[in-house]
């Protein structure tokens, strides 16, 4: 064996002996259970973000709590602006046609909104989009590190943010439903 050969079979060796769960001088593991735990040690979604005291972790999980009511109010304030754009004569560049149950008489209707690609409307959903599907993803890791307090804080703020926001939410009923 050459000199480069048992240097690379020594670190080997180190790497395989090395315990991955080892206390960081803070009381805590570094592992990751892949299973529900009730644990305070926890570390949330980077390296700067590790709980080590009930405190810390309450404290976590009201931010992950506030996360999920926000979240919830950025899904209504999207369709909130997707509705108003259907009312408003607004985006220049935007198109609100009429369906008029065909030939068959004047039965109201309903209004279809067709933005452009580069409308103010439409680059604004884009950009609220992008917002949400990075909180969702965000907010599923939070989900996995599969510590039942943080998982139950992000549970209740989501249905707190739907109980506040979702009653907002508006139902669609055809009032062109008796025309044939």
């Amino acid at each position: 064996m050459n000199a480069m050969e048992m240097k690379m079979s020594k670190v080997s060796m180190h790497h395989h002996d090395h315990d991955h769960d080892h206390d960081h001088g803070d009381g805590c593991m570094s592992s990751h259970p892949m299973t529900f735990h009730v644990g305070v040690c926890q570390e949330i979604l980077f390296n700067g973000w590790k709980t080590t005291t009930g405190l810390e972790l309450f404290g976590s999980a009201g931010a992950i709590f506030l996360a999920g009511v926000l979240y919830k109010g950025l899904k209504y304030y999207r369709k909130a602006l997707h509705t108003k754009a259907t009312t408003a004569t607004g985006d220049s560049q935007g198109n609100i046609t009429k369906n008029e149950c065909g030939n068959q008489g004047s039965c109201g209707g309903t209004a279809v909104v067709k933005y452009s690609m580069l409308s103010s409307g439409h680059i604004i959903q884009t950009l609220l989009h992008i917002v949400q599907s990075t909180a969702s993803y965000v907010l599923m890791l939070v989900f996995m590190t599969y510590n039942v307090w943080l998982c139950l804080a992000l549970v209740l703020g989501l249905a707190v943010g739907y109980f506040f926001f979702g009653w907002r939410k508006a139902t669609v009923v055809d009032v062109t439903e008796h025309c044939q």
